[in-house]
């Protein structure tokens, strides 16, 4: 038979070990809690786009046809408001223009890139002086005249203000 004072160390020891179990019940609930978090943040985790590199525009590089001088500019603009920590400078968004060019529009960026151009630094820059390179004066005529002749007739309205859009951009 048990003593009394064994019968007191048995209930203490009792009680520490519900004591015990009792924390590491409350232990595992905040990790269950933790690990709910943790599965929702991953699953909800979007590409880090710093990891994504840059890569080479869809529309091929740009080789100075005033055609497409629109257009390669419109997808590099998309290419940067993807990408924004990897061309979060000027710098880095010319570096990727000029690295999309060949033909003329390479011959062009040439000599801007051998004598360090302040215009490199400054990609509002550079874009206005490339436009002023290869944008065709009678391009930019015809649009103007086409513009003053748009109506909407048997377009549906998106396709003429998608027209009317576009032409005005080209007249400006």
């Amino acid at each position: 038979m048990a003593t009394a004072e064994q019968v007191q160390e048995l209930v203490a020891a009792v009680q520490s070990l519900n004591l015990e179990v009792r924390n590491l019940n409350q232990e595992v609930q905040n990790l269950k809690v933790e690990n709910t978090v943790l599965r929702q943040l991953v699953a909800n985790r979007e590409p880090n786009s710093s990891n994504l590199p840059p890569m080479p525009l869809s529309l091929g590089k740009f080789d100075g046809t005033s055609k497409h001088l629109k257009e390669f500019i419109e997808a590099s603009n998309v290419h940067f408001a993807f990408r924004p920590t990897t061309f979060s400078t000027d710098l880095s968004k010319v570096g990727f223009v000029i690295s999309n060019m060949t033909g003329n529009a390479l011959a062009w960026a040439n000599p801007l890139v051998m004598t360090y151009d302040p215009v490199l630094r400054d990609w509002g820059a550079l874009l206005a002086r490339f436009k002023q390179t290869f944008v065709r004066p009678e391009i930019k005529f015809m649009a103007c005249e086409e513009l003053l002749e748009v109506h909407q007739g048997q377009m549906d309205l998106l396709s003429y203000i998608t027209r009317f859009k576009r032409l005005a951009t080209e007249a400006s």
